[in-house]
């Protein structure tokens, strides 16, 4: 999986700091509020950025509390960059927890996502469908788009 990082800028801590966070590395209660927080977001007029998030998964996140964030899509990626210190406040604030993140870029995912056109699903059609190849061979027909 090709990935892409970037990380926010506040991601080197203290060492006097590291053993306070052991709590925070449960990501699957985070992944059970997902949904709540990019509410919680929208609601801070962040619509914007929670739509973004909708194509995103939380991936990983450390016992030093660095969560991962994965995105499929280039576009949102890109876009959750420019905002990752207001991203990270809120959802710190959402969780009531010092996270920290890290934004990803899923290229292969992007890649299996992607919206196929009309012209492809009538050529994977004519591949794949027993009766379409039948009337193509046997009639010499043809799939008009």
């Amino acid at each position: 999986m090709q990935q892409l990082r970037a990380s926010s800028a506040s991601d080197k801590r203290g060492e006097g700091d590291s053993g306070s966070l052991k709590s925070v590395a449960d990501l699957d209660t985070l992944k059970v509020e997902w949904r709540q927080c990019l509410d919680h977001i929208s609601r801070k007029s962040q619509n914007f950025m929670a739509t973004h998030l909708q194509s995103c998964e939380l991936a990983a996140c450390t016992e030093e509390g660095l969560l991962d964030i994965v995105c499929c899509k280039k576009f949102s990626y890109e876009e959750l960059l420019l905002d990752i210190a207001v991203l990270q406040k809120e959802v710190s604030e959402f969780y009531a927890l010092p996270l920290k993140l890290r934004i990803l870029y899923d290229a292969e995912k992007d890649a299996c996502t992607k919206e196929k056109s009309v012209f492809t699903l009538f050529q994977e059609l004519s591949e794949n469908n027993a009766v379409i190849r039948f009337l193509i061979t046997e009639f010499g027909g043809e799939l008009v788009y």
